[in-house]
C-alpha cells in the first residue's frame, strides 16, 4: 500500500464522512423537532444528555487510545501484536462499563420517579451495547487500515437507518416508552455493527481463498494487500519470539490515554458539570442541549469550513519558522488582506445573526419545538448564544492564523494556555450555572472564546507592528454597514415587543425589509464582495467561462 493510496482513500474516506455527517446533522434536527412535539422536556434530557454522555465517556475512555495507537503506520505494525492489543479493549470496555453504570446509577442524581424505571434499564442496555460493540474493533481497525471506505459508509448508514427508525416510531406510536425503546435500538445497532463486520470479512477470506486456489487473482487486487487469510487470524493469540503485544504499542496507547482523558473533559465539559454537578434539571438540560444544537449550526455548516479553508491557505503561504518580517513581503502583504477580508466577513456575518438573532428567537423556537422550547429559557438562550456564534465566527478565523503562523516554541506555550482556559470555563461554567442557570453555560463559554480572541488579535498585532497594512482594520466595520445594522437591530426589536406574537407574518415581513437594508449596505460599502457575487451569479448562468 503505497503513500499516494494512502492519500487518495483518506481524501475519499474524509470526503464520505463529511457527507455522512452533514446527512447525520440534518436527519438529527428534523428528528429533534418531531421529538420536542411529543414528549417531555425531561426526557430530552435523560437521552440526550445524560445517556449519550454515558455511552460516549465508556467508549472514549476504553477504546480511543487503542484506536489511534493502532491506527498509526499499522502497515509497519507486526498484525498480530495488534490483533492481540484490540483484544485488550474488551475487558477494558467491560471495566468502564461496570465502573460508568454504577456511578450513573448509584452517585448521580436520579430523574422523576416516574422515569427512574425507565432511566435504569437504559443504563444497564447502554453498558451491554458497549460490550457488544468492544468485540468489533479487531476487525474495524482492520478495515480502517486498509482502506474499506464504501463498506464503513454503508454500515454507518444502516446503523443510522436503524437509530432513525426506532427514534419515529417510538416517539410516534409508544412515546410513553421512548427512553426505554432508544436504549433497545443502542443495544439492536451494536449488535448488527458487529454481526456486519465479521460476516463481511469471512465472506472476503472466502473470496481470497477461492481466487488463489483458481491463480485468477490480478497482481494489483487488494485482496493481495490482506496480511490475513482467515476469520481465526483475528484471535488472539501467543507470539513465538515475539511480546504479546510489543512495548511500543504499550507505550503509544498509554500516551494516547492520558491525552485522551483531557480532551474528554474539555470537549464534554459542559455536560460533565450539569450531570456531575445537578446545577440543571433533566428539563433544563434538554432544552440547554436542543438550543445548543441548533445555534451551532450556523458554526458546524458555514464557520467551520471557512477555518478549516483559511488555516490551510495561511499554512501554505507562512514559515513557521521565519519571523514574518524576514518572508516574502509580497506573500505576507497577501495573507494581510486575506486576513483583512475573512475579518470583515464574518465580522458582518456575527452581526448579522446578532442583531436578528434578538428578534427572531422566539419565533425560530417556537415553529421548531412549540411550546417546550419557548417556555421557559429558551429564548434567553438562543439569544446569548447568537452572540457566541459571532464569538466563534471570529475566534476561527483568528486562531487559525495564529496556528498557522506560530513557531513550535510559541505553540507549546499556547498549549499549555489553552488548558489553563479550559479549566478556568470549567470553573465559570460551574459558578456561573449555580448562579443563573443554563444560560451561564453560554456565557463561560463566551467568556473563554473572548480571552482567545483577545490573544489571538495581541499576537496578530505584533506580527504586523511594522507593515503599513493592518489586516485588523476588518475587524471594524463601516459607518454605513454599522448605521443599517444597528438602525435593523432597533426597528426588530420594536417589532418583537409591540408586534409579535399578535401578528408573526408582519413581523417576518418587517425582518425582511431590515435585512435587504443592511444587506444592501454592505454590498454599497463592499464593492468586492459585490464584483464577486455577480461573478458567481454569471458562472451560474453561463456567462463566464
Amino acid at each position: 500500500m503505497d503513500s499516494e493510496k494512502i492519500l487518495q482513500g483518506s481524501i475519499k474516506s474524509a470526503s464520505y464522512n463529511m457527507i455522512l455527517q452533514v446527512a447525520f446533522r440534518v436527519i438529527t434536527f428534523v428528528l429533534n423537532g418531531l421529538v420536542l412535539h411529543n414528549v417531555d422536556k425531561d426526557v430530552l434530557g435523560i437521552l440526550n444528555v445524560r445517556l449519550m454522555l454515558l455511552i460516549m465517556t465508556i467508549l472514549f475512555v476504553s477504546r480511543e487510545a487503542f484506536r489511534r495507537a493502532c491506527m498509526s503506520k499499522t502497515r509497519d505494525h507486526n498484525w498480530p501484536q495488534v490483533i492481540n492489543l484490540l483484544w485488550l479493549t474488551v475487558p477494558s470496555v467491560i471495566i468502564c462499563s461496570l465502573t460508568f453504570c454504577y456511578i450513573w446509577l448509584h452517585l448521580l442524581e436520579l430523574p422523576a420517579d416516574k422515569y427512574v424505571a425507565d432511566y435504569k434499564f437504559a443504563v444497564y442496555m447502554f453498558g451491554a451495547s458497549c460490550t457488544i460493540e468492544s468485540f468489533v474493533e479487531p476487525v474495524y481497525i482492520f478495515s480502517q487500515a486498509f482502506q474499506y471506505v464504501r463498506w464503513r459508509i454503508f454500515v454507518d448508514c444502516v446503523m443510522m437507518f436503524i437509530r432513525v427508525g426506532t427514534l419515529v416510531v417510538s416517539v410516534l406510536y409508544f412515546p410513553a416508552y421512548t427512553i426505554k425503546t432508544m436504549a433497545c435500538g443502542q443495544f439492536v445497532v451494536s449488535t448488527v455493527l458487529v454481526v456486519l463486520y465479521w460476516i463481511y470479512f469471512h465472506q472476503e477470506f472466502q473470496k481470497k481463498a477461492k481466487v488463489v486456489k483458481h491463480k485468477d487473482l490480478h497482481p494489483d487486487d487488494p485482496l493481495l494487500a490482506l496480511p490475513f487469510d482467515s476469520l481465526r487470524d483475528f484471535l488472539p493469540r501467543k507470539i513465538q519470539d515475539q511480546t504479546f503485544i510489543g512495548g511500543d504499542l504499550a507505550f503509544l496507547t498509554w500516551g494516547f490515554f492520558k491525552q485522551g482523558i483531557l480532551k474528554q473533559v474539555l470537549t464534554e465539559g459542559e455536560r460533565y458539570v450539569m450531570t456531575v454537578f445537578a446545577v440543571l434539571s433533566f428539563a433544563e438540560q434538554g432544552v440547554y442541549d436542543v438550543v445548543n444544537n441548533l445555534g451551532s449550526m450556523a458554526a458546524r455548516f458555514i464557520f467551520l469550513p471557512i477555518e478549516e479553508s483559511s488555516y490551510f491557505y495561511f499554512a501554505q503561504m507562512l514559515n513557521r519558522q521565519i519571523p514574518i518580517e524576514n518572508q516574502p513581503r509580497q506573500e505576507i502583504d497577501q495573507v494581510a488582506r486575506v486576513l483583512f477580508k475573512l475579518l470583515r466577513a464574518l465580522i458582518l456575518l456575527g452581526g448579522i445573526v446578532v442583531v436578528f438573532g434578538f428578534s427572531y428567537s422566539h419565533l425560530l423556537l417556537h415553529l421548531y419545538g412549540g411550546a417546550t422550547l419557548t417556555e421557559g429559557s429558551g429564548p434567553l438562550l438562543m439569544r446569548t448564544h447568537c452572540l457566541a456564534v459571532c464569538l466563534m465566527a471570529i475566534n476561527g478565523v483568528t486562531e487559525a492564523y495564529v496556528f498557522a503562523a506560530m513557531s513550535p516554541q510559541q505553540l507549546d506555550k499556547y498549549n499549555g494556555l489553552m488548558v489553563i482556559l479550559s479549566c478556568m470555563f470549567l470553573f465559570l461554567s460551574w459558578m456561573l450555572s449555580r448562579s443563573i442557570g443554563s444560560v451561564g453555560f453560554i456565557l463561560a463559554n463566551c467568556v473563554n472564546m473572548i480571552l482567545r480572541v483577545i490573544h489571538s488579535l495581541w499576537f496578530i498585532k505584533r506580527q504586523y507592528k511594522h507593515f503599513e497594512f493592518k489586516p485588523l482594520g476588518g475587524l471594524i466595520p463601516s459607518v454605513l454597514e454599522c448605521a443599517a445594522m444597528i438602525l435593523a437591530f432597533v426597528v426588530t426589536a420594536t417589532s418583537s415587543w409591540f408586534i409579535y406574537p399578535d401578528s408573526a407574518i408582519l413581523h417576518v415581513a418587517i425582518g425582511a425589509i431590515s435585512g435587504i437594508v443592511v444587506v444592501v449596505a454592505i454590498l454599497y460599502d463592499e464593492p468586492e464582495l459585490m464584483r464577486s457575487i455577480v461573478v458567481i451569479v454569471k458562472k451560474r448562468m453561463g456567462k463566464v467561462d
